[in-house]
């Protein structure tokens, strides 16, 4: 009941399941290809660490976890992004 009082009195909600952490995963893999040399490294390493909780769950609910992270990465690049304002910088 609470969950949906919170959801009228403020309609700001963020995507579940693992979706902000591959967004986020995805924007840093991205600015890591921008940077040159070893300053892309932590960049990367965010990166992959971000991605613990969409496998996690993946494998929870018995699906194939590679298959899975890899439709997810390629998902932004395929339709439009549904976060307009998420730009890496």
């Amino acid at each position: 009941m609470s969950v949906a009082r919170n959801v009228v009195f403020d309609p700001t909600l963020a995507p579940g399941g693992g979706a902000t952490e591959m967004a986020i995963s995805v924007g840093l893999h991205a600015k890591a290809r921008s940077v040159v040399g070893i300053e892309g490294w932590p960049y990367r390493a965010v990166a992959d660490a971000m991605e613990v909780v969409p496998r996690t769950l993946v494998q929870n609910s018995g699906g194939n976890a590679i298959r899975v992270l890899t439709e997810l990465r390629v998902r932004p690049l395929l339709v439009d992004n549904s976060y307009p304002d998420f730009r890496p910088s």
